[in-house]
């Protein structure tokens, strides 16, 4: 299953979609409040089936930030611990995109280009659980997933 989380980290880095909408809604103001912090990976549902997620052992948790101060206005970032054969250990792999609010869906860009969009099911100081749809396991079909996170702040950059 640690396959399918990694893949699913390397998907969010490198799909890419030309698709766009038009119809852009304003955002939902309790929402881009709620969502700016530091946020770890806690559970994965793939298709009604909930896995926990499983972070590196001795490592900082695998994270995803929304920023929006200055010097990082609608900043998004995310960092897994890399594992991979010729990685020293607890290598870090950033990637780092822009965001947009619109309603409760979150887009995420790389320059211009849309490369997802997340949908917002329920954020609070506790927990945020969002919703995507996408090919996880690579076999042709689209698979639903929610992605549950809680508040993780391992290097103190939010108040």
């Amino acid at each position: 299953m640690s396959r399918i989380f990694a893949l699913f980290l390397l998907t969010l880095s490198l799909s890419c979609s030309s698709e766009d909408s038009d119809n852009d809604l304003p955002p939902d103001p309790y929402i881009l409040e709620a969502i700016i912090g530091s946020w770890a990976y806690d559970q994965v549902t793939v298709n009604g089936e909930v896995f926990l997620y499983q972070h590196t052992d001795g490592c900082d948790k695998d994270l995803f930030q929304f920023y929006n101060q200055e010097g990082k206005e609608f900043d998004f970032e995310e960092r897994y611990v890399s594992n991979c054969d010729i990685c020293a250990e607890c290598a870090l792999t950033a990637t780092n995109l822009k965001w947009q609010l619109n309603g409760d869906i979150i887009k995420l860009f790389f320059g211009e280009q849309l490369v997802t969009e997340l949908q917002i099911l329920e954020v609070d100081e506790t927990q945020m659980r969002y919703y995507r749809e996408f090919d996880i396991d690579d076999d042709g079909q689209i698979d639903e997933v929610i992605i549950t996170s809680v508040p993780y702040d391992p290097y103190d950059e939010f108040d």
